[in-house]
């Protein structure tokens, strides 16, 4: 991948992010490395198209249950709030990825219904292309956005760590 559709790349991605979580919750993402915890939970899906790919949005799990928080206006959430609600929030961030690489790149692709897991997964490895975001909400709870170019038979599999 060229330096220029690298930073392409990561623009479309880190706009789409900041502006759905900032229009949707209210909550202000700042682009800086920070490490996940323990307690994570993994939202993800293919791109399917011309250029295969899977964007993961991994999470720590407090930062989820804050996000459905705000976006359910209420401050008790079950689990299936917390899972419903992330998937949602990354349907939003995968339609825009998706607008995103159509206009800047022209890649024409469609996503996958994203499935949410607890813990950490990822595409097998062999990807050719990953590019990385991380963010932190200020007060110690982090998220990350990977986008990995896949070969056009990987699947995504459990990982043993992160």
């Amino acid at each position: 991948m060229t330096a220029y559709i690298h930073t392409e790349l990561e623009n479309v991605l880190n706009h789409c992010m900041q502006e759905t979580t900032s229009r949707f919750a209210g909550i202000q993402l700042l682009e800086q490395n920070g490490s996940l915890s323990d307690d994570i939970c993994t939202v993800h899906t293919v791109l399917e198209g011309n250029c295969p790919a899977a964007l993961l949005l991994r999470a720590d799990t407090p930062l989820l249950t804050r996000l459905a928080q705000k976006i359910m206006h209420s401050e008790t959430v079950s689990q299936q709030d917390i899972e419903d609600v992330a998937t949602e929030y990354f349907n939003v961030i995968c339609g825009r990825v998706v607008a995103g690489l159509f206009q800047t790149a022209k890649i024409s692709s469609r996503f996958q219904t994203p499935r949410f897991r607890t813990g950490c997964y990822f595409p097998e490895d062999g990807s050719t292309c990953r590019c990385v975001l991380n963010y932190t909400d200020g007060g110690g709870e982090n998220m990350q956005l990977v986008y990995m170019k896949l070969h056009t038979s990987q699947a995504l599999r459990p990982a043993a760590a992160c």
